[in-house]
């Protein structure tokens, strides 16, 4: 099922400005995890609920039957004839705002052609960018053969507790992808292994640390509180030292990002601890994980625990420490691995508990799964990577990744758009998912907009989703 270049250009064009109220809609509610205020129908606190309630409306006012899912996994269906399913999945819930912002990060905002917000990028546009290409079809009332269902998550960022209660209660769609990562389109995605690393108590001179604010990215913040004078403290790029009642707050500052691509970032809790050592104002028990914490934080690829490796497919492990704290006079500190099939989340846990035990501290492995892989010569992904191509003119080949996204929780299902690395450079203001200024090129959007389009009209002519 076809549409012309000019159909799809008008509909963009008419459609955009109500794309951008449902933007802000879904923008200006903060989505994050709210454990202390769960309840029931909203088992993640009340944004992530907010947001699905949203999502749902939006879908409903196209045309699409809305379901709650529990307040875990909403979803939105158009009914098929073939009897199969395409399913399209993404989340309303986002990482906290976190420091360091230049706009609000719940308002949208537009400047220098980039739309800034929490959910910019990850996965609130995104998921509306397809959900409008779908509505390009709605409005010419035309037949796609199959059901479509929007599945709606609510806790993508903080564990994927969405999708097992999904999948408990629904079939698992026929084919899915899922707009939460690149183009031109990804069949596999490394294992993920987490994993939390908590000290003795240490006694010293610092009387708190707090860095990060999830596991899964790379901070841009760290501060301590010290129990010494501000001024005999001396001065560092990256750190900024004040005066508090019990001493000194130091703060440093690095470069955020997603923790599966960590090329680019700095992680504040190496630059924080490395000032620490060099200040000379802690304890040998401090000094001594101090040590050990700014070499985690700035080993990103996990040769540490002599863990690093790489293969065809998934190219190299990565590691990041997302967070560490000082809690009841101990040191908890998350360590974030993408591994490739070259090594187990088995190996990886023995590595790490041999690593902790040298360093006197206990380990508590938080996640661990294994990569996966789906064919890429199917007529499915053929069909979204001839929208992607017949879009942009190019000729590429999918790709896989270390980012994870609900495409590994389904038996068959992809990862599609909406960016792509250098496709719409962005000025250097412009921060990554899970960063502050979190943004994403407007006409990034647009393209990936028309690619949507054009690839539910190529579903439409596949007979059979598995083949």
């Amino acid at each position: 099922m076809r549409a012309t270049e000019e159909d799809i250009e008008a509909f963009v064009a008419e459609q955009w400005p109500a794309f951008l109220t449902d933007a802000q809609r879904l923008i200006s509610i903060d989505s994050s995890l709210d454990a202390e205020h769960a309840a029931l129908g909203a088992p993640f606190g009340p944004g992530p609920r907010a947001a699905l309630d949203e999502a749902l409306a939006i879908a409903q006012r196209m045309g699409l039957e809305p379901h709650d899912g529990g307040g875990y996994a909403g979803f939105a269906d158009l009914p098929g004839e073939s009897g199969q399913q395409i399913g399209v999945i993404g989340h309303v819930d986002v990482v906290p705002a976190g420091e360091g912002w230049d706009f609000d990060p719940f308002s949208l905002a537009c400047k220098d052609g980039v739309l800034v917000g929490r959910g910019t990028s990850d996965d609130k546009a995104p998921l509306l960018t397809a959900l409008y290409g779908l509505k390009f079809w709605l409005d010419r009332g035309a037949n796609l053969r199959h059901a479509v269902r929007f599945i709606f998550g609510c806790n993508e960022e903080s564990g994927m507790g969405d999708v097992p209660y999904y999948l408990e209660h629904n079939d698992a769609p026929d084919f899915l992808f899922t707009p939460d990562a690149e183009f031109p389109l990804c069949y596999g995605e490394k294992g993920q292994f987490g994993a939390t690393l908590t000290s003795g108590i240490i006694e010293g001179a610092i009387a708190s640390f707090t860095a990060g604010t999830a596991p899964n990215a790379v901070p841009g913040i760290a501060r301590a509180v010290v129990c010494v004078d501000a001024e005999n403290l001396p001065k560092a790029d990256r750190i900024e030292v004040s005066s508090c009642e019990e001493g000194a707050l130091v703060t440093a500052t690095g470069i955020a990002g997603h923790a599966s691509l960590p090329e680019g970032t700095l992680n504040a809790i190496g630059i924080l601890c490395r000032y620490l050592l060099s200040a000379g104002v802690c304890s040998g028990e401090e000094n001594a994980w101090l040590q050990f914490a700014a070499s985690m934080a700035e080993c990103t690829d996990g040769a540490i625990a002599d863990v690093a490796c790489s293969d065809a497919d998934f190219g190299n492990l990565t590691s990041v420490v997302g967070m560490m704290n000082k809690v009841n006079g101990a040191f908890v500190m998350t360590e974030d691995i993408r591994f490739p099939a070259a090594i187990t989340g088995s190996e990886l846990s023995t590595a790490f508990e041999a690593l902790s035990h040298v360093q006197g501290a206990s380990i508590a492995v938080t996640a661990c799964k294994d990569p996966f892989v789906v064919d890429p010569d199917t007529a499915p992904v053929r069909a979204l990577m001839d929208a992607y191509c017949s879009t942009t003119g190019k000729k590429v080949r999918p790709f896989t990744m270390g980012g994870g996204t609900y495409a590994r929780e389904f038996p068959n299902a992809v990862s599609f758009g909406p960016a792509e690395e250098g496709a719409y450079p962005v000025p250097s203001w412009v921060g990554g998912m899970h960063a502050a200024n979190e943004g994403i090129a407007e006409e990034e959007l647009k393209r990936a907009l028309r690619i949507y389009i054009k690839a539910f009209g190529n579903l439409a002519e596949v007979e059979d989703l598995h083949k």
